[in-house]
C-alpha cells in the first residue's frame, strides 16, 4: 500500500511523505487459503466444492460432449476394520494416484468425500470415455496396496451430448451407473 502526503507552499513542494506497506505475505496467504478451500487434504485432489463449481461452469460451456466418470472404492470399510484407518487412508491415497495416472491434463478429478471420486472430461465422447474407464479398471486390477491388498473400484459413466442436457443430471446418471456396477459385483 502506498500513501503519500504532499505539502505545497508558494508553488513548490516543501514536504513529501510516502508510506509503503509490503502486502506480499497477505497475498500469499490469500492464495494459500483459496488453494486449500478447493483441495482435499488427504489426496491433494480437488474437493467437492471445486467439482461443484466446475460442474456449473462447464454446464453452460460449449465444450460438448462432456463426460463424467464417478468412482467408489470397494471394500474400504473392510480395510479400515481389518487393517486400521491409517491403511484405509493409504488405500484412498493410492486410489487417487491410480486415477490421476489414467487421466489427461484437461480432465478434472475430485475426491467427493470418503471413498468417492468424480472425474469431469470436457470435450470427450462416449468412445474416449469408455477407453479411460477401461484404463482405470485395468490399473486397479494390476495394483496392490502394501503388496497384499487388492485395489478395487466401482465406476459409472455418462455423457452430456447436447446443450439442453443439464450436467447435474449427467452426474446423477453416472452415479447411478456406478451403483449398478457395485451391486452387480457384491
Amino acid at each position: 500500500m502506498l500513501q503519500a502526503k504532499i505539502i505545497i507552499t508558494d508553488d513548490s513542494i516543501s514536504e513529501l511523505l510516502v508510506v509503503c506497506n509490503d502486502i506480499t505475505d497477505l497475498k500469499e496467504n490469500e492464495r494459500k487459503l483459496k488453494y486449500l478451500s478447493f483441495k482435499d487434504e488427504l489426496t491433494d485432489l480437488y474437493n467437492r466444492r471445486y467439482f461443484t463449481n466446475e460442474l456449473a461452469r462447464l454446464n453452460s460451456s460449449r465444450e460438448i460432449p462432456i463426460s463424467i466418470i464417478v468412482g467408489d472404492l470397494d471394500k474400504l470399510k473392510f480395510i479400515n476394520d481389518s487393517y486400521g484407518h491409517e491403511i484405509g487412508d493409504d488405500y484412498i491415497k493410492k486410489a487417487a494416484e491410480l486415477l490421476s495416472s489414467c487421466l489427461r491434463k484437461s480432465d478434472i478429478i475430485s475426491r467427493m468425500g470418503g471413498d468417492e471420486f468424480a472425474i469431469l472430461l470436457p470435450n470427450t465422447d462416449l468412445k474416449t470415455t469408455q477407453r479411460i474407464y477401461n484404463r482405470i479398471k485395468d490399473r486397479f486390477r494390476e495394483e496392490k496396496l502394501h503388496n497384499d491388498i487388492k485395489m478395487s473400484i466401482s465406476l459409472g459413466l455418462a455423457v452430456k451430448k447436447d446443450e439442453a442436457t443439464d450436467l447435474k443430471e449427467v452426474y446423477i446418471e453416472a452415479d447411478h451407473n456406478m451403483y449398478q456396477e457395485k451391486n452387480r459385483q457384491y
